[in-house]
C-alpha cells in the first residue's frame, strides 16, 4: 500500500463545531489536511487560522485555489445548500456537516450536481464510523441477536435552553429531528438499510418563548417557534424491521438517549450515537446483560473521520461510506416524518441506498503494537 498524499481541505464555518473538526483535520489523519479556513465573520476565521496554523481566506478565494481539493462545510443548516453548491460547481469534493440541506429539492439538486461534476459529496454525522456504532454493526452482522425485528429510539433535550445559545436550532433544518435525531436515524440506516415508509405525529410545545440568557443581547425577547419540537414516528424498513422513534425537544437539558435493537436471539443496547465511544451492551436470553468489547477504533472525539475516509476512498477509487445517497435517504426520512404528521397519512420514501460496508474490525486506538485505527479507513 503506497503512502497517501493528503487531500488539502478548506474549512468554511468557524463556529462552535469547528474546533472538533480542526483538532483532527490538522494532524490526526494521514489522508486529509486542513490548510485554510473561512467564515462570514472574518475575525473568527483569523482566530482559527492563528490557532491551527491555517490561512484565513475569503470563501471565493478558497474556491479559486487549485491547491484546495476538498471543502468541509461547517456552516449552519440554512447556508449548506449555497455553500455546497458553489463548491461542487467549482469542482471541489465536499464533506458537509449534518444535514445535506434544508429543503428536499435542494438536497436532490446537490446530489445531481456532485454527479454532474464528477466530485464526491459526503455528509455527517460521521459518528457511525466510530467505535460504538461499528461495534453495534459487528453484533448485527454476525447474527449475535439473530434476525433484527424491531428497534426503539427515544431522544430528549431542552430546545428552549439550546435555542438561546444556538438560534439556528429553532429554524427550518435545525430542529430536533434534523440536528440531533439525524445521529440516531443515520445509525439505524447503517445497521438496517433503507426505509420504505413512515407514519408520524408532531407538535410544537409552548410556541411562544422568551429568551432567558442574561449574558446575551437577546435577553427578554419573545420568539415564536414554528418547527416541531416533539415528533413520534413508526418506520418500516425494507428488511422488515419496524422502529418506533421519539424526538422530544421539550424535556431535560441533559440528554438521556435510548437506542435499542431487538432480535430473535438477543437485544442490542446502543449508546448515544452522538458520542464516538458510547458503550455497547448485549443481552442474550435468560442471561445478564454484558458490556460488549469494542471491535473498532475511533473511541474519542473523531469528527472529520468521514472526510478522512472519503479521502482514502478517492485515493483507492472506491465508494466512500458517508455517502450522499445514505445521507439524502435519512434526510428524506426525517422530512417524511414531518410531512406525514402534517398530512395525517403515511409517507412513502422515493430514495434508497446501498448499505455501506462495515469497516474491518481489529483496528483499535493507536498503540505500540499493530496497525493504527486509521488503517481501517485505508483498507480496500
Amino acid at each position: 500500500m503506497s503512502k497517501i498524499t493528503p487531500v488539502h481541505a478548506g474549512i468554511i464555518g468557524c463556529g462552535a463545531i469547528s474546533d472538533a473538526y480542526l483538532n483532527n483535520l490538522t494532524g490526526r489523519f494521514a489522508s486529509v489536511r486542513a490548510v485554510a479556513c473561512a467564515d462570514r465573520h472574518g475575525e473568527r476565521a483569523r482566530d482559527k487560522a492563528e490557532r491551527y496554523g491555517l490561512r484565513a481566506m475569503a470563501y471565493q478565494s478558497m474556491l479559486d485555489d487549485p491547491d484546495i481539493a476538498m471543502i468541509v462545510n461547517l456552516t449552519p443548516p440554512a447556508a449548506h445548500y449555497d455553500v455546497t453548491r458553489a463548491a461542487l460547481e467549482h469542482g471541489k469534493h465536499v464533506f458537509s456537516e449534518k444535514m445535506i440541506a434544508v429543503d428536499l429539492e435542494q438536497g436532490r439538486e446537490l446530489m445531481r450536481l456532485a454527479d454532474a461534476h464528477g466530485v464526491r459529496l459526503g455528509v455527517a454525522p460521521d459518528t457511525f464510523l466510530c467505535g460504538g456504532i461499528q461495534t453495534s454493526r459487528y453484533i448485527v452482522d454476525h447474527g449475535l441477536i439473530g434476525d433484527v425485528t424491531s428497534a426503539n429510539v427515544a431522544v430528549n433535550r431542552n430546545l428552549a435552553i439550546y435555542g438561546d445559545i444556538m438560534p439556528f436550532l429553532e429554524q427550518p433544518g435545525g430542529g430536533m429531528p434534523f440536528d440531533y435525531g439525524c445521529y440516531h436515524m443515520t445509525a439505524l440506516a447503517y445497521l438496517l438499510g433503507p426505509a420504505v415508509r413512515v407514519s408520524a405525529f408532531s407538535r410544537v410545545h409552548a410556541p411562544s418563548r422568551m429568551r432567558m440568557r442574561t449574558d446575551r443581547n437577546t435577553f427578554g425577547e419573545t420568539v415564536t417557534l414554528t418547527e416541531s419540537d416533539i415528533v413520534t414516528a413508526t418506520v418500516e424498513y425494507a428488511s422488515g424491521t419496524l422502529a418506533t422513534i421519539q424526538f422530544n425537544g421539550a424535556s431535560n437539558v441533559d440528554e438521556h438517549p435510548i437506542m435499542d435493537v431487538y432480535g430473535t436471539h438477543g437485544i442490542l443496547r446502543m449508546g448515544d450515537p452522538n458520542a464516538a465511544g458510547a458503550p455497547v451492551r448485549l443481552r442474550k436470553p435468560l442471561q445478564e446483560e454484558i458490556a460488549f468489547p469494542f471491535t473498532h477504533g475511533f473511541l474519542n472525539e473523531s469528527r472529520g473521520v468521514g472526510a478522512a475516509e472519503m479521502a482514502w476512498a478517492i485515493a483507492r477509487h472506491r465508494p466512500h461510506r458517508a455517502g450522499k445517497e445514505m445521507a439524502f435517504h435519512v434526510f428524506e426520512l426525517i422530512h417524511g416524518m414531518i410531512i406525514s404528521a402534517r398530512t395525517e397519512e403515511p409517507y412513502r420514501l422515493s430514495s434508497t441506498f446501498v448499505r455501506p460496508t462495515a469497516l474491518p474490525e481489529g483496528y483499535l486506538p493507536n498503540g505500540a503494537w499493530g496497525p493504527t485505527e486509521e488503517s481501517a479507513l485505508a483498507a480496500e
